[in-house]
């Protein structure tokens, strides 16, 4: 059974995964770890449907914690997780490109929050 690791960092509260595409394979295994910081995955309902156990709407993945998921299928479509720090947004919107064949699992940090940008003005 092939096993692939991603590893999410925190760079600038953005969770960024070690990984951005995994091969996907009926019986095949995936395990997400959070190595620096706490972070969340938000599966898209396409994703959640072929892993085993069946995700949660939102995983919480406490730091230095990790996740293993199995394949259940592989079927041609798109699928995906956004990872993103615990306090951010959760992602409501799902958009991994156009369908693979033979399938992949996209891995996308998520967009974080806005940082305020102090304003330089003159005699300010």
């Amino acid at each position: 059974m092939t096993a692939t690791e991603v590893v999410l960092r925190d760079e600038m509260g953005l969770r960024v995964p070690s990984i951005s595409k995994v091969p996907v394979a009926k019986g095949t295994q995936v395990t997400f770890k959070a190595a620096d910081a706490d972070a969340v995955l938000y599966f898209s309902p396409a994703t959640a449907g072929i892993l085993s156990p069946k995700p949660g709407a939102r995983v919480d993945l406490a730091t230095g914690k990790s996740i293993t998921y199995t394949f259940s299928s592989a079927q041609a479509g798109v699928y995906g997780v956004i990872a993103e720090a615990p306090k951010d947004p959760a992602a409501t919107r799902f958009d991994f490109g156009a369908a693979a064949n033979p399938p992949v699992l996209v891995i996308k940090a998520g967009k974080g929050t806005d940082f305020p940008v102090p304003t330089n003005t003159p005699g300010g």
